[in-house]
């Protein structure tokens, strides 16, 4: 086979010139804003209340979806005072946290309460029946010891 005398003179030259410069980040920029996009649509953000609380150990999966409606029960400032009860962070009573989770901007239906272990069992339970009179779900927050592996189910 014989080449055209254009060929192998080298009359035919290619466009293609070698690029200086910084390079294109554009992919790289849409595979970041991907990957932080699914993470965000993955991971359960949520503002938990700043009421320090010791929360009960139990050894139990912790899959709970928080960004819910939080409620933080604290123990008495005093002996013989009632329990202290917060609700978007301000102090509340029982009359106001019904009338709170009753209001009509309470679209969550589901009720976290975050708990001292040293609460009394009466004052945990007249929140539950609060949040179930207002049509709601509630869950008791706990904690997994920190010596035991912890167990997931997603």
């Amino acid at each position: 086979m014989k080449l055209s005398g254009n060929f192998r003179t080298g009359r035919y030259r290619h466009r293609l010139r070698p690029h200086l410069g910084m390079p294109s980040c554009f992919a790289l920029l849409d595979l970041f804003f991907l990957l932080l996009f699914f993470l965000l649509m993955a991971s359960s953000v949520i503002r938990i209340s700043g009421i320090k609380v010791d929360l009960p150990k139990i050894k139990a999966p912790q899959a709970t979806d928080l960004g819910k409606a939080i409620v933080t029960i604290a123990e008495p400032a005093e002996p013989g005072l009632p329990c202290r009860i917060y609700f978007r962070d301000r102090l509340v009573d029982e009359n106001i946290l019904r009338s709170e989770l009753f209001s009509e901007q309470m679209q969550k239906k589901v009720l976290i309460i975050r708990a001292d272990r040293n609460v009394s069992s009466g004052v945990l339970a007249e929140v539950m029946a609060i949040a179930e009179a207002a049509g709601m779900e509630s869950f008791i927050a706990v904690q997994t010891p920190k010596n035991t592996p912890e167990t997931r189910f997603e």
